[in-house]
């Protein structure tokens, strides 16, 4: 069963897994994951009217494991899952690199995809993917779950009515702390094949993503990287920007791999008629509007690792069902990778990139 757009569920969505992932993680009071693609199923399967079916790992060992851990059948070539007619949907969690590759298969297998961030780490295989999905008629979304955040959610709907008039003004931090170990646990993490770049690539995306998504399209780019707390790294591990917006407003990026002990993010929006902080110091309004209420506990969200993606996969299978888009598309998500990428190439050049 393959949900056409437009189309109607009678059961479940079938996702099959590509990609399962590296070395595990032990956290309090909860399972023990194996890295991002076990995340992806545990919140596929929490979430109503989806369950997994299959995945795929080149490593048997990698793929047996993950099977006997959700109950599914697996296999070494995603090329088997995707000839299964019980297959609806794929969830992609290999290297970034890879990206492009699987969904362009998928896609003309006719199955919807789901793919974790980045979209791929070149333009010109983003618009591979855009293009084979958009061909073969499937949906095409990526996981920028920072998005799904409740507060995030109503930062968005503050500038779009006009709350904050003219933006002026932001910072985005993504403040990640990442050993050596981290990158010796997989040979594609800290490559420019395969990981497309460092702290803002891998890590800091999600917060550049979500940033744009707030302030619009960007004009132009000044940027200067660095590999300053790594030894053995071909990527950044720190990187600050300026950014133009087309709007005019001008704003500041930074992010690292360097941050102990492991910070995340903030961003804050500033405009003619206020302000907004979010992030690991809270959730803070000032607003010169006396009219204007806000309750921080009216977006709480539940703090267990990874819960952003039980936002986005309620998204997904609610689109699939409704026949209409996903909140993220494969068009929104090729911003970020555009933006970083025109990052890079201010830092190697020392120019001002403008952006078309």
């Amino acid at each position: 069963m393959t949900i056409p757009p437009g189309g109607s569920r009678v059961s479940d969505i079938r996702f099959g897994i590509i990609g399962t992932g590296v070395p595990e993680q032990t956290l309090d009071g909860l399972p023990q994951y194996n890295g991002i693609a076990e995340w992806h199923a545990h919140y596929i399967n929490e979430t109503e009217g989806a369950r997994v079916v299959a995945c795929v790992s080149r490593t048997e060992a990698h793929a047996k494991r993950f099977a006997e851990k959700f109950g599914i059948e697996y296999y070494t070539d995603y090329r088997e899952l995707l000839q299964r007619d019980d297959v609806d949907a794929v969830s992609i969690c290999t290297a970034s690199g890879a990206h492009a590759e699987a969904i362009i298969a998928a896609a003309e297998a006719g199955k919807h995809v789901l793919v974790e961030k980045p979209l791929d780490v070149t333009l010109e295989k983003c618009d591979a993917a855009i293009e084979a999905c958009q061909k073969a008629g499937v949906m095409l979304s990526v996981s920028f779950t920072v998005r799904f955040v409740p507060a995030i959610g109503a930062i968005k709907e503050a500038v779009d009515r006009g709350d904050f008039g003219r933006l002026i003004c932001g910072t985005a931090m993504c403040r990640r702390y990442r050993d050596e170990e981290y990158y010796a646990e997989s040979q594609w993490r800290g490559t420019w094949a395969w990981d497309g770049g460092g702290a803002c690539m891998n890590q800091g995306i999600h917060t550049i993503d979500t940033f744009l998504w707030l302030f619009g399209p960007v004009e132009s780019v000044y940027a200067q990287t660095d590999t300053l707390g790594h030894k053995a790294l071909e990527v950044e591990d720190v990187a600050c920007a300026t950014l133009r917006f087309k709007s005019g407003a001008i704003a500041n990026i930074q992010c690292t791999t360097c941050a102990y002990p492991d910070f995340r993010e903030d961003i804050a929006v500033h405009g003619e008629k206020g302000s907004v902080l979010w992030g690991d110091n809270g959730f803070r309004w000032e607003m010169m509007d006396p009219e204007f209420k806000f309750n921080p506990d009216d977006y709480a969200v539940r703090s267990e690792p990874y819960g952003r993606h039980r936002f986005f996969y309620a998204d997904v299978v609610d689109a699939l069902g409704n026949g209409r888009p996903p909140k993220v598309d494969g068009r929104q998500a090729r911003v970020a990778v555009e933006v970083i990428l025109a990052m890079y190439e201010s830092a190697r050049t020392g120019e001002v990139v403008r952006l078309g």
